[in-house]
């Protein structure tokens, strides 16, 4: 086993394109025009941590301790992120880490303008789909430039399965834990429990927390959110205007061009309900706005909110009746004080390409606000992906699939093509394009893809076995 994953290592991979067409990369869009307001009141954030005076190693803090629920309460994206902090009294040389024993994969440090907002901060990246039942290991090395070292262990509890959902009403009441991960996934943090809502610490790039599991299809979120004050510096490239609000049908980062680690890429999901902020010199604007597939616009708004009130959001994603045509996606907001109003503020369709499923995001980038209780209405889910693999051309083979199994949401396949005796492996076609041999497919929707073979390779000799039972 271990010579063959070694070999499979060795050998190239195609993966599937990584971005759609056109994605403008992890930087937000400029809001859409809004209405003149005065500059609003500004955040101030608790200090960084401070290096180590006396300390002749590295520290390290994980932002949600020694052990992290996983999978519990559904997998809401891809990836399981484990997020932390490192400070060393001299210059840091590498920050690396292992799961379950595998090999060593080096990690960024912050900060980077996007996803690690202060020096230090690190993301690591899970991908749910390598996570085995119960406990997993990670354990996180850094070493400083003379030499000194620090480890730490984190245990991911794991527990995928458990879960059946029902078309029903649930509630996210952040008053019924005593850790944020106890009922959401911190994507970027850090974040604590205020009472009986949820909040940032640190006010920045794309504040996330997930909820929800990537099968649910169609259903409506509502969430109380109050809105403090807003972090000056998300105003410039590339965050392009603070904002704080919902999104539906997230699945999770991917990279784009010029990642490195973690992953920026964000554009791909159902629709984004939030408020924005612009500056332009010293004028301001802010209003309301709809977001969807690619981060384009679908609709806004003309209303406002102001500072310390607290606003009910409630954003709806419906699937059409005919899967080529985008969902509709409903948005309203009013006063928590208020009754609810009748009329949706935004419903209108998405766009082309958009997942036809997702788990729900709370997001505050770049500002310092607190989210209540998040009350899901389930409509339905969606089932696992199929990959449809087919043969093509004058020559003959077969293609191999890892795993054999139906897979899960956004796991990724590998499909290696072996020809036949006097046939060539020629390319793919349909989700996966060129010749790279094997191929790398993340299935989050069904999709078909064509291995074409030609004659007068060499092909690959299969093993005959050979019986004397006549």
């Amino acid at each position: 086993m271990a010579l063959l994953l070694a070999c499979l290592l060795a050998l190239p991979l195609l993966a599937a394109p990584d971005a759609p067409p056109g994605d403008a990369g992890g930087a937000m869009p400029t809001p859409a025009a809004g209405a003149p307001a005065d500059r609003p009141p500004s955040a101030v954030e608790p200090a960084a941590p401070a290096a180590p005076a006396a300390a002749d190693a590295p520290v390290i803090t994980v932002w949600t301790g020694a052990t992290l629920p996983a999978g519990q309460r559904g997998d809401p994206q891809k990836w399981v992120n484990v997020l932390g902090n490192v400070t060393s009294p001299v210059t840091l040389t590498s920050l690396s880490y292992t799961l379950n024993g595998g090999p060593s994969q080096a990690l960024s440090t912050g900060p980077d303008n996007m996803r690690l907002a202060r020096s230090g901060d690190f993301n690591i990246e899970l991908d749910y789909t390598d996570l085995r039942p119960g406990a997993n290991t990670v354990i996180i090395r850094a070493v400083d430039q003379n030499g000194g070292a620090a480890q730490t262990t984190v245990t991911v509890n794991y527990r995928s399965g458990e879960l059946t959902w029902l078309p029903q009403t649930y509630f996210y009441d952040w008053a019924t834990v005593t850790r944020v991960a106890d009922l959401a996934q911190m994507v970027d943090g850090p974040w604590r429990l205020d009472g009986d809502s949820v909040r940032p610490t640190v006010f920045d790039f794309d504040r996330l927390l997930a909820l929800g599991d990537l099968s649910w299809r169609d259903y409506t979120v509502t969430v109380p959110i109050t809105v403090f004050a807003i972090d000056e510096s998300g105003y410039t490239a590339p965050s392009n205007g603070p904002g704080v609000g919902v999104m539906v049908r997230w699945q999770g980062h991917y990279r784009v061009e010029g990642d490195s680690q973690p992953q920026t890429g964000w554009r791909r999901l159902g629709g984004l309900g939030w408020y924005r902020w612009q500056r332009d010199g010293d004028q301001y604007t802010e209003g309301f706005e709809v977001l969807g597939n690619g981060g384009r616009l679908i609709g806004t708004t003309p209303k406002t909110l102001n500072f310390g009130v607290t606003y009910m959001f409630k954003l709806a994603v419906q699937s059409n009746f005919d899967p080529s045509i985008p969902a509709t996606y409903r948005f309203k907001v009013w006063p928590a004080s208020s009754a609810e109003p009748a009329l949706w503020d935004v419903e209108r369709r998405g766009f082309q390409g958009e997942p036809s499923g997702g788990g729900l995001l709370l997001l505050a980038h770049h500002v310092d606000a607190r989210f209540g209780t998040v009350r899901v209405d389930l409509l339905n889910t969606r089932p696992r992906p199929i990959l449809t693999v087919l043969t093509d051309g004058p020559g003959g083979g077969s293609v191999r699939l890892s795993p054999s199994a139906t897979p899960r949401i956004g796991e990724d396949v590998v499909l290696t093509a072996a020809a036949d005796l006097g046939s060539a492996f020629a390319g793919w076609s349909g989700a996966l394009s060129g010749a790279a041999n094997p191929g790398v497919v993340t299935l989050f929707e069904s999709t078909t893809i064509t291995a074409t073979f030609t004659t007068g390779g060499n092909g690959i000799a299969m093993p005959v076995v050979l019986s004397s039972n006549p």
